[in-house]
């Protein structure tokens, strides 16, 4: 085999974020009564969205904390609905961080091209941004969990992607070299150009064919691909 080690990234990579968080987002829609605050649950949803999105790139740029993102976006969120209520938000918080890892959602064919890797010998880690109490039990409840030595979080590192810091703890734990391994991810940013900051070689999965300006050594539209690359 050409590579001792395959490292992924999870969310939207393997595991279907947008269709897990709307389902968990429904959910808390119904639960805390939010019906009465948002004119529907598209409004409400497309609100969170845009809040948790701004959020994570803030975590990830370093400019907030961990703390604030899982806190915030639900303060956010409830006073674009014209409600001030910090103990409501915690709730939330508390029943998101509960319920989202249990749906399990996965993008296409990523069973299928997991037990083909397996089956051909590789070993397999992932490397995520998140907080190790999610990222561990969506793993779990999606049914990776067999395919993965181990699962190196933002939280593990003490830096997140695209830092070249987390992926040489990735490589450590691994006991790999950059040459002998290679990143998979959806993320241009994250997961190509953070790879190639640790002089990692990268898989770019491009669903959506989008431009951009990075140098992956490989490029797929889908996760079938690999079986091509592998």
């Amino acid at each position: 085999m050409k590579y001792k080690h395959l490292f992924f990234d999870l969310d939207d990579t393997f595991w279907d974020v947008r269709s897990n968080q709307e389902a968990a987002q429904r959910e808390l829609f119904s639960v805390f009564g939010m019906a009465d605050h948002f004119p529907d649950f598209d409004t409400y949803y497309h609100t969170f969205r845009e809040i948790n999105q701004k959020l994570w790139t803030e975590y990830r740029d370093g400019i907030v904390t961990r703390e604030t993102l899982r806190n915030q976006r639900f303060v956010r969120l409830l006073e674009a609905g014209g409600i001030r209520d910090e103990r409501l938000a915690m709730d939330m918080s508390n029943e998101y961080l509960r319920i989202s890892p249990t749906f399990h959602a996965l993008m296409p064919h990523s069973l299928e091209v997991l037990e083909y890797l397996l089956g051909k010998g590789y070993a397999m880690s992932l490397i995520t941004n998140g907080f190790n109490e999610v990222q561990f039990r969506k793993v779990e409840h999606s049914g990776l969990k067999k395919f993965f030595q181990r699962i190196t979080t933002s939280e593990f590192a003490g830096i997140g992607k695209p830092n070249p810091g987390i992926f040489e703890y990735a490589m450590r734990k691994a006991e790999v070299t950059p040459g002998e391994c290679i990143m998979v991810g959806d993320d241009v940013y994250t997961d190509i150009y953070g790879a190639s900051t640790a002089g990692m070689p990268s898989v770019f999965v491009n669903r959506s064919g989008a431009e951009h300006d990075q140098h992956p050594l490989y490029e797929v539209r889908s996760l079938l691909e690999l079986k091509d690359i592998f």
